[in-house]
């Protein structure tokens, strides 16, 4: 019992690190799950926005090759005597 009371300010500030360095560590956890869940959505947003950066290029694309096709074909028409 003298222990306790010769020693009692000690003990009352190792309880209280205990408590602060589990409130903290709960506190880091959730912070970590929130983090994890921005990752997440900013990753899907990019994901969004890079597909329609890749479907904006393809219909480009495919209107150039459509032009030069067509360049092609008219080409051919001339070049064969059938010319509009």
């Amino acid at each position: 019992m003298e222990l306790i009371t010769s020693h009692w300010h000690q003990i009352v500030f190792i309880i209280g690190l205990i408590v602060v360095a589990v409130k903290l560590s709960a506190q880091v956890k959730e912070i970590q799950k929130d983090l994890d869940v921005i990752e997440k959505r900013d990753t899907y947003v990019e994901t969004v926005k890079l597909r329609a950066q890749i479907d904006q290029m393809e219909s480009h694309y495919q209107s150039q090759i459509s032009a030069l096709w067509d360049f092609t074909n008219k080409l051919r028409d001339r070049f064969n005597g059938h010319s509009k």
